[in-house]
């Protein structure tokens, strides 16, 4: 089985290199000559405590080459997922199997509504890494990856989409991904603009008083919206989860603090945009989220 991964991040890279490692073809797509250049130089570096340095010489190409996909993994930032995956879109086939993997939502619905013809299916990961550099991976915390299908199409797949056995990947097929991509923006809705917008670490956010009755409000109005779109969450109130989950990763900040302390653009608006777009359409006022929807993208124009 061969399979393209387009978005060369850290998570990308985790993925690269577990597909390599677990006996599939790989080949990573890369925007320009340049990045192209640089990777050939060096190759791809995987880092883990488990499996100790790998330097891996795992096939690349431009993303404008002409040989077809069938199996195309997108793990680029949410806002730029779509248009990634349109980057590709001539070279897909009718039998491709495409995986969105990304934070927030919204992305994802539309490729599937975008290209019907095609096997879309939705992926969410609770694993860590960061880059050492470009083509550099550090593996910062082994979770789970769960995906599902996220139209007919895919639905109809009857094959199993990875059926080989990775080396540190625990990976779930659900059928249900549509809520658990609901209950990982909750999550995300909660601390991650709150760290950015506080610039802590994430267990920081509940360390006084008026920040745990901030984000337990903010809880309140996500819970309202999921349950009006027939998605309730947990079984215990969101904020215990967060609250869980913030002093899980104590020692970590959001991805959307990084982005906003490198300058970098934000994924705001797949993560509490999605959230406010929802409240819209079902009539339900979520102050709170849509202040900070407007705080961060006023943050992000600053820090340009």
């Amino acid at each position: 089985m061969h399979w393209h991964i387009l978005g060369v991040g850290a998570i990308g890279s985790v993925w690269a290199a577990q597909l390599h490692l677990a006996g599939y073809q790989v080949t990573l797509l890369l925007r320009n000559k340049q990045k192209l250049l640089t990777y050939q130089q060096q190759g791809l570096v995987y880092e883990s405590d488990k499996l100790g340095r790998h330097q891996l010489n795992i096939d690349a190409e431009l993303i404008d080459a002409h040989s077809p996909i069938e199996n195309l993994l997108v793990v680029t930032k949410a806002f730029a997922s779509l248009e990634a995956l349109n980057s590709v879109a001539e070279r897909l086939t009718p039998h491709s199997q495409v995986v969105m993997l990304q934070n927030g939502m919204g992305p994802q619905q539309q490729a599937a509504a975008q290209y019907p013809h095609l096997s879309i299916w939705a992926a969410t990961t609770t694993d860590g890494a960061y880059l050492k550099k470009p083509f550099h991976v550090i593996r910062a915390g082994y979770g789970e990856t769960l995906y599902g299908p996220l139209n007919q199409s895919a639905t109809g797949f009857t094959d199993t989409l990875f059926p080989q056995v990775f080396p540190e990947l625990q990976i779930n097929q659900t059928p249900d991904i549509l809520h658990k991509l609901w209950c990982k923006v909750a999550i995300n809705a909660a601390i991650n603009p709150l760290t950015a917008l506080y610039q802590c670490k994430n267990g920081e956010l509940l360390n006084t008083v008026e920040r745990r009755n901030t984000v337990a409000d903010l809880c309140d109005e996500i819970s309202r919206v999921a349950n009006a779109c027939d998605q309730p969450l947990f079984e215990q109130p969101l904020f215990d989860v967060v609250a869980h989950v913030a002093k899980q990763t104590a020692g970590n900040f959001s991805s959307m603090h990084q982005d906003i302390l490198h300058q970098r653009p934000t994924e705001i608006e797949q993560i509490t945009g999605f959230i406010c777009d929802e409240a819209t359409r079902h009539g339900i006022a979520t102050p709170i989220n849509e202040a900070l929807r407007h705080e961060i993208q006023a943050l992000s124009e600053r820090s340009k």
